[in-house]
């Protein structure tokens, strides 16, 4: 049992909570909410612990725009993001893209635009693109995965479960249709329906796994660059 002259103790997540909820009471009551610039957030999470570089990525993932989710109840594009300390030199960016190629086993092309580097690569499953941006100190590390054509080829494969339920529409027609308009309406509705939710209920797992798999791989990047910045760091050398 806590003494009860101690002073209360609250976790990461209790602290989160605490903020967000009374951002909101002092919305409610005066009107209007703070308006804080990233510099005054990170040194607000700097007094607590948090460092500034996932204060930025987290702003970063609270402005990506949500995805859409079309007839197939989920994503076709996957996009994942993170921002490391420091700059990667030119043949850094070129073991990144190495990195990717060798996860994805696609070759891809590399342009480079300013300072930034760009690799994209088709496969019959869609695009995938890599991003490498300079941004106040850091590389903002950015992977899409755009996953239409896989999408079409799932549509594609729920056509046969929708003839099978539209086989079954004619058995179900046969029962209980007093007229050919309705027994026409239950096939095609029954046709329909089966495509439909199959290609859903594919599409979802599909979705998940590729969503995972972006994560990851953004995850695995972020983790060699951050390895290849620290060598390439005279700072962090410890003299023999």
């Amino acid at each position: 049992m806590a003494d009860p002259g101690s002073t209360p103790r609250y976790s990461e997540q209790e602290m989160a909570l605490i903020l967000r909820r009374a951002a909101e009471l002092q919305e409610g009551a005066d009107g209007r909410g703070a308006q804080l610039s990233l510099a005054q957030i990170q040194s607000i999470a700097a007094e607590v612990g948090i460092s500034p570089t996932f204060v930025t990525e987290a702003a970063a993932e609270l402005q990506q725009p949500t995805p859409r989710v079309g007839w197939l109840g989920a994503p076709t594009r996957f996009h994942e993001e993170r921002t490391t300390p420091g700059v990667l030199s030119a043949s850094d960016a070129a073991e990144l893209v190495d990195c990717v190629r060798k996860e994805l086993g696609l070759h891809g092309e590399v342009a480079q635009v300013l300072d930034t580097v760009e690799w994209r690569a088709q496969s019959p499953l869609g695009w995938t693109f890599l991003t490498l941006v300079p941004r106040a100190g850091g590389t903002r590390i950015a992977v899409t995965a755009a996953r239409g054509d896989q999408a079409v080829l799932v549509g594609a494969g729920s056509v046969g479960i929708g003839i099978l339920s539209a086989l079954w529409g004619v058995w179900v027609a046969l029962a209980v249709a007093d007229s050919p308009l309705a027994a026409s309406l239950i096939i095609a509705g029954s046709g329909v329906a089966g495509t439909i939710a199959s290609a859903r209920l594919l599409w979802r797992g599909v979705a998940a796994r590729w969503q995972r798999r972006t994560r990851q791989i953004v995850d695995a990047l972020a983790e060699r660059a951050a390895q290849l910045i620290s060598r390439d760091d005279p700072a962090s050398r410890v003299d023999e």
